[in-house]
């Protein structure tokens, strides 16, 4: 079952609702489930709802601060009792920070992962790259919801 609130959405399954807010923007390239949101000139990039729970987060690595990428490429890992997934970089930019707390404790991601970002990134080409087919933008709930209703299917956990 599907919710549509005003400031999120909410899909329900027979293991968990997982929740979507939609102040923000969010990454679907494999392995997907990354968020986004503006913080300044900065964007701060975390892992949504899905994503974190496939697992406890045991670890998180990323490349150091100061890097730059183009938007698709690696930046770092991300380490569950289930698997190990590239975290991808949404935007072209450099880190400019990393959320030291989230590295000595990366289950903050699982109790709150709309409170807990990984890294912020200084994007250098950010109106070009939200036009990629893999950015669904900040509200889209259309396709928000047809993004994660797939990946629930794939993970075979779907909508009730």
């Amino acid at each position: 079952m599907t919710k549509l609130g005003s400031k999120s959405i909410d899909i329900t399954t027979e293991k968990k609702t997982y929740h979507f807010p939609l102040d923000r923007y969010y990454f679907t390239q494999e392995p997907g489930h990354i968020w986004l949101k503006l913080d300044g000139e900065n964007l701060n990039v975390g892992f949504d709802d899905f994503g974190q729970s496939q697992g406890p987060i045991l670890h998180i690595r990323t490349r150091p601060i100061g890097k730059a990428f183009s938007q698709g490429k690696a930046f770092g890992t991300v380490e569950t009792n289930k698997f190990i997934g590239q975290l991808r970089f949404p935007v072209s930019g450099s880190i400019v920070e990393a959320n030291s707390k989230v590295f000595d404790d990366p289950q903050l991601i699982n109790n709150a992962p709309y409170n807990q970002w990984i890294v912020k990134i200084r994007p250098t080409n950010l109106d070009e790259d939200l036009k990629s087919e893999y950015i669904i933008s900040i509200g889209d709930r259309d396709r928000l919801e047809k993004y994660i209703v797939s990946e629930l299917v794939k993970y075979e956990d779907p909508p009730i």
